[in-house]
């Protein structure tokens, strides 16, 4: 964690020089008044570690709280490693900050002893990303149709799809429902493991967000088949929609945001609620969402519950799985 320590450790006397002609930032009930962990249950280099990181550096260049913030990455089962951690040692913590996300939602759906959301308090979406079937920029397939085709003429599950996460295995399941074949997921700690993987040649495909992808995508290291949405990208005019190549998947989804232990302080709650408003306002933050097509979707408080509350029916209605 050295290097997340480099590029994210803000000294606390500096910023709260900062800080001190600010007569807001005194009126608040509650500031933080020590390291603040913002903890990312995902591997590094994934679309979730990429957009904390960028959470971080406003935070940290903005100087919008007067303690130092430390990044630490807890990954593993899908979100419930971090979750699990959070919920066992930093209960009620306001000193604590984890990045949540559809995966973090969707695990304990397809895991029910895993740590839910249920054990932290949401405070702010941010982006929603959209998903885009992926395949090695030289892979014989040409379009999604070379590539059902191909699919389908082999046996169930020897086709293999890298996963990032449970959100990446359930647009998977959705994809091979709608084609009739089942695919093989091949599980990583993050979307960028499973980038390295298809771009290694060892999966024959991911069903991944934009952001993780952008760079390999423009350099042609990996091309765009379809994408799981209503209509086209701006962005990638030429990638058609998988309704459009005749396969029926539903808009798919992935939100992504930010949340507290569960029962902190009310006053601490608000705090974090302007803090991550500032974010979403920002201009690295909204250059990050439009860099990586992705929708600015900033929902916070109790419209951010609910909203969790819808995307919970969803996803089990996608799953078959009761309420």
């Amino acid at each position: 964690m050295a290097a997340t320590r480099r590029d994210f450790l803000l000294g606390a006397s500096a910023a709260t020089a900062a800080m001190a002609g600010s007569k807001a930032a005194f009126a608040q009930a509650w500031t933080p008044t020590r390291d603040v962990e913002f903890v990312i249950p995902f591997g590094v280099g994934g679309g979730s570690d990429l957009m904390a990181r960028v959470i971080g550096k406003v935070i940290v260049e903005e100087k919008l709280i007067p303690t130092p913030l430390v990044l630490n990455n807890r990954p593993g089962g899908g979100g419930a490693v971090g979750i699990g951690y959070v919920s066992a040692s930093r209960k009620k913590d306001p000193h604590t900050l984890i990045l949540v996300n559809g995966t973090t939602q969707i695990t304990p759906i397809l895991t029910p002893n895993a740590k839910t959301l249920s054990e932290v308090q949401p405070v702010m979406n941010f982006m929603l990303d959209d998903f885009l079937l992926f395949v090695k920029g030289d892979s014989p397939h040409k379009t999604i149709q070379d590539f059902v085709k191909d699919t389908q003429s082999r046996p169930d599950k020897s086709v293999n799809f890298g996963t990032g996460g449970t959100t990446d295995v359930m647009a998977i399941t959705v994809f091979s429902r709608a084609i009739g074949k089942e695919i093989n997921p091949v599980n990583f700690n993050s979307g960028g493991e499973a980038l390295t993987a298809l771009l290694g040649g060892h999966v024959d495909g991911v069903i991944g967000n934009p952001l993780e992808f952008m760079g390999h995508l423009q350099s042609g290291a990996v091309r765009a088949l379809t994408v799981f949405r209503d209509d086209r990208f701006p962005a990638f005019p030429d990638v058609p929609t998988a309704k459009e190549a005749g396969i029926n998947t539903p808009k798919f989804q992935m939100w992504r945001g930010v949340a507290l232990p569960k029962d902190v302080d009310p006053a601490a709650l608000e705090y974090w609620q302007g803090v991550m408003q500032k974010v979403a306002e920002s201009a690295t933050m909204k250059k990050y969402i439009a860099d990586n097509v992705a929708t600015e979707a900033p929902i916070i408080g109790k419209d951010f519950e609910a909203f969790i509350a819808e995307q919970e029916k969803l996803y089990r209605d996608l799953l078959g799985k009761a309420v």
